[in-house]
């Protein structure tokens, strides 16, 4: 410390610039003077610039991971995994508390790009929060009960483009038996909910996983006025505050079966699609061309999965691509279906490539989760 603090500060600066992100935390709490710097507009830029060159030069990149109910950095390097190369893949540490004693249980994430929206385990707050940062913004809210019967609200975030500085909004709803929908939204700017008069047609399951990209958000959601009853794509516009039409998947999809959505990159989606039957095939989709009322599609990945896990996926994990290494990974649990005691990461590639990779033991109720992560510098406005 005593060494550092005689250096110049544009030196300083420049050594703090590689800091790589699974360090920030510890680095942050060293001294005030370094935490404040990391807060400053003009070097965080700079610092993310050198984390997104670093991580490409090593072929690698990083992603946040939701274990047992808490937030974690990992890294993610299958680099040379086709040439007998172990593939890095392990949570490295904590991101920056969301408070002080470490305690707070985090049930569900909803990634806007830099931004996370966080539901705790009580489904009573909502925290916005910028991991790099370490700014949060804390929001009350109260589950309904609807006839003695308790029901969870979905809440995602997303961002109105058509504002010269991006407007984050949730958009929080949920879909009663016998009674109206109830769709609101909050607007971070202005501190306040307002409804939105919403008649849906379709039917999003509570424990369904969102993407938010580009500023909207995407969901499996089945339509109520089709007589197919297939599962399809649906998008809320945070712009213009709609639901889009229903788009069409790649594939004909049966309640039995595996469908997971993840985010590819920052700009197109990617659906994981499992059979339940005969060889257990696994496909890996990603759109070529993604909006509000028009998506089409590439297949990434073809697999039989029976000679290689045997079991097919849970809908409730999640996954990750790794376009120049052509694999996926697939988070779930153990292969002991019935009661599983361990949290596994699948690696999954070209030429039949296979590897198990373990997370450690189950302590809660939940499926391991993931999703790519880009820091951002942007602030969030705390309210009095």
């Amino acid at each position: 410390m005593k060494n550092m603090s005689n250096l110049p500060q544009d030196l300083v600066e420049e050594i703090l610039s590689r800091v790589p992100l699974t360090s920030l935390r510890a680095m942050r709490s060293t001294c005030k003077k370094w935490n404040t710097l990391f807060k400053d507009e003009r070097f965080t830029k700079k610092h993310i610039a050198q984390v997104a060159v670093e991580t490409t030069k090593e072929r690698e990149f990083v992603a946040i991971m939701l274990l047992n109910f808490r937030a974690y950095l990992m890294r993610v390097n299958l680099h040379g995994i086709h040439n007998n190369s172990n593939p890095l893949l392990k949570p490295i540490g904590k991101l920056i508390s969301l408070d002080t004693s470490d305690q707070v249980d985090i049930a569900r994430i909803c990634r806007c790009e830099g931004l996370l929206l966080c539901t705790t385990k009580d489904y009573t707050r909502l925290v916005v929060w910028n991991p790099y940062l370490g700014q949060t913004l804390w929001i009350c809210v109260e589950p309904r009960f609807v006839r003695h019967r308790k029901f969870y609200y979905v809440n995602v975030l997303g961002y109105d483009k058509s504002k010269s500085c991006y407007a984050y909004k949730i958009l929080r709803f949920a879909h009663f038996f016998f009674e109206k929908s109830i769709h609101e939204i909050y607007e971070l700017n202005s501190n306040s909910w307002r409804v939105l008069d919403v008649t849906p047609h379709w039917c999003i399951s509570y424990n369904v996983h969102s993407v938010s990209l580009k500023g909207n958000t995407y969901w499996f959601a089945s339509n109520l006025e089709s007589t197919n009853k297939f599962l399809e794509l649906l998008c809320f516009d945070f712009t213009t505050e709609k639901f889009g039409l229903h788009l069409p998947l790649p594939f004909e999809f049966y309640y039995c079966q595996t469908v997971t959505l993840s985010a590819f990159k920052e700009e197109q989606l990617a659906v994981l699609h499992q059979s339940s039957y005969g060889d257990l095939g696994m496909e890996i989709w990603i759109t070529t061309k993604i909006e509000r009322n028009e998506v089409s599609w590439s297949k990434f990945l073809a697999v039989n999965m029976r000679p290689l896990t045997g079991f097919q996926f849970n809908t409730g994990g999640s996954f990750l691509i790794d376009e120049e290494n052509r694999a996926v990974v697939v988070f779930n649990t153990d292969k002991h279906i019935s009661k599983p005691t361990r949290n596994i990461a699948y690696i999954i590639g070209e030429n039949s490539y296979y590897r198990e990779v373990d997370l450690g033991e189950i302590t809660t109720e939940s499926f391991p989760l993931a999703c790519f992560y880009v820091p951002s510098s942007m602030q969030i406005n705390q309210h009095p």
